[in-house]
């Protein structure tokens, strides 16, 4: 039997994304004059929700009581309801009836089966007026109490990997890989996560949100303050969710670095990185995952990451703190001709210095990061990231010993420094792309818009995977139908046979 080939390691990094347009956005070609019903229905005809979604739904269809008259509507109908309330963006299941019974929604209740009227049962039934066809709100409810919140979540837990998992399989995705981004979103809940004081009769009442924190309002977090979780995502340059985790908001051992850390040990390693191509990929983030260690685990992955402890925001604090970074000097080690300022960027002493970036991966797979500068009248240098550690008296760069690992300064040698135009690029694509998908969680899916009514965190949860599912599900359609637009454009150009 023929040894099985090494796939080939890359010895670049990607090229910074360019006109990257989210596939699941309403504004794509592919979905113009694709009404809501349609959408909700491309997710519900993925072989995902066939493969995950629908033997859950029967088995669940099958422990419903069978005493008395045949149900009104099934548990896949209803779920079907659900997911046209998450498609739609509206903040409950009442204002989604109302949209879906309305004139404007004919044809997805068409679409997904709510066109016709249903028989109705129960004490009010003459008092009450219903909406013919549509799932009222006690019968939705009382669909989501058979599920159960964990029995719920941990289906389209599944769901969602094997959407993420199906999408790798695409060339193209796997290109847009590359480029990954990572951001925290603050989910805001009306409940408080603090005991309180009843005054009247003096009782400690214990906190009404579960599992959720805190954040002071100040001038920086507009917005974000309040009680409830922090939502930290891994998505790609078009957008599309790869990893998450959400944890209470602003406390000391839930921040973003921390949770980013865990984040890429667990469920990255399980779910993600087997189903990856072994090539270089870089990271993009801000401030607050400079931590050393997590920088550490991301080249073990394969990954550079491009984050800076200096903030690029136009503001005079931040502004002075890049200027007095420009200013300071390290001497280096070994290297009495060359220095580095607090960006970690290195020069020499005449100032007449050549730099190159040298990155590869090495038989693991892991990312070897370094910079080589030459000067004719201050000689050669080579810093490999990882290799050295700050001192002080004099402020320097040493070589770390052994034993000394975990002291490594790994922005030291990372070419993707506060100055550089590549890193510059990477930071602009992230805004760009990255915000992008906050965008769309607020703007288009309501998620982040306003305060909601969370009591737990897994209730919150249970929103972002169906709106993530959702975003894979449409991004997979969408790649479909530019793929078969293209080849019928092709064929159309073919010449005709003599």
């Amino acid at each position: 039997m023929a040894a099985q080939r090494r796939k080939p390691r890359s010895k670049a990094l990607p090229a910074p994304p360019s006109g990257v347009e989210t596939p699941y956005a309403n504004c794509r070609l592919e979905w113009k004059g694709v009404g809501l019903g349609a959408k909700v229905k491309v997710v519900l005809d993925s072989p995902a929700w066939q493969q995950v979604m629908v033997p859950a739904l029967l088995e669940l269809e099958a422990e419903r009581p069978r005493k008395g008259p045949r149900p009104s509507y099934t548990s896949e109908e209803l779920e079907r309801a659900i997911l046209f309330q998450k498609l739609a963006g509206v903040e409950n299941y009442v204002q989604a009836r109302n949209l879906l019974a309305s004139d404007r929604h004919l044809e997805t209740r068409e679409l997904l089966g709510f066109d016709k009227p249903r028989t109705r049962r129960g004490k009010n039934k003459t008092v009450f007026k219903s909406l013919d066809g549509v799932p009222s709100e006690v019968t939705v409810w009382r669909h989501e109490q058979r599920w159960g919140l964990a029995r719920h979540i941990d289906v389209y837990e599944r769901l969602f990997q094997l959407l993420v998992q199906g999408h790798l399989e695409d060339a193209d995705f796997q290109e847009e890989a590359r480029t990954l981004n990572i951001d925290g979103s603050v989910v805001r809940s009306h409940y408080t996560s603090f005991e309180r004081l009843d005054r009247e009769t003096g009782e400690l009442k214990p906190p009404t949100l579960e599992g959720g924190g805190f954040m002071p309002r100040v001038e920086d977090n507009p917005g974000k303050d309040g009680h409830g979780f922090n939502m930290v995502t891994v998505t790609t340059s078009t957008g599309l969710p790869l990893a998450y985790r959400i944890v209470p908001l602003a406390t000391k051992d839930h921040g973003e670095g921390d949770t980013a850390l865990a984040m890429f040990r667990e469920e990255w390693r399980e779910h993600v990185e087997p189903h990856l191509d072994p090539q270089l990929r870089v990271l993009s983030a801000d401030s607050a995952y400079t931590k050393g260690e997590l920088r550490a685990e991301l080249r073990g992955l394969g990954i550079v990451e491009n984050c800076h402890p200096v903030s690029h925001a136009k503001r005079q604090s931040s502004e002075e703190n890049a200027a007095g970074k420009d200013a300071m000097v390290w001497q280096i080690h070994g290297y009495p001709n060359w220095r580095a300022n607090g960006h970690r960027e290195l020069s020499c002493v005449c100032g007449d210095y050549k730099l190159a970036r040298r990155v590869s991966q090495d038989k693991n797979g892991r990312a070897v990061v370094r910079v080589e500068g030459e000067c004719k009248n201050c000689g050669s240098i080579t810093i490999t990231s990882g290799k050295w550690r700050a001192a002080q008296n004099p402020r320097r760069f040493v070589r770390c010993l052994r034993g000394e690992e975990e002291q490594a300064d790994w922005s030291f040698g990372n070419p993707l420094t506060f100055n550089d135009k590549q890193s510059k690029a990477f930071g602009r694509a992230r805004f760009g792309h990255g915000e992008g998908f906050h965008g769309h969680l607020l703007k288009r899916f309501g998620l982040l818009k306003h305060k909601a009514w969370y009591r737990r965190r897994e209730e919150a949860q249970l929103d972002f995977l169906m709106v993530f599912c959702s975003m894979h599900a449409l991004a997979i359609e969408q790649r479909e139908r530019a793929k078969a637009a293209v080849a019928v454009g092709e064929a159309d150009a073919l010449p005709l046979a003599a």
